[in-house]
């Protein structure tokens, strides 16, 4: 899922919002809120984002995610995710 940017993001600490569309994990719902977390970011889990200011990843988000790859301890992991910005497993990896 997509936060809109200038939502609230809100944490046990506070508002943490965005200023940018950013990608997000829910973990739950309620009736009016998502809670999960930014993907990228100082980690903060259970935040709350309103659902009317949440919306799913475009096509071209996803391919772009799609052709995405990430560098963790020297190996590159190549990103994959579903239509809702899920990530997939893969074994597709390359050493530094």
């Amino acid at each position: 899922m997509i936060v809109k940017g200038g939502s609230p993001a809100i944490h046990k600490l506070g508002d943490i919002r965005r200023e940018e569309d950013e990608l997000i994990i829910v973990k739950s719902e309620t009736e009016d809120h998502f809670i999960g977390n930014f993907v990228e970011g100082f980690g903060f889990m259970e935040v709350k984002y309103q659902k009317s200011d949440c919306r799913p990843l475009l096509p071209s988000e996803i391919e772009k995610l799609n052709n995405s790859r990430i560098g963790l301890g020297g190996i590159i992991y190549k990103l994959q995710v579903d239509s809702e910005g899920y990530p997939i497993q893969t074994d597709e990896k390359e050493r530094q």
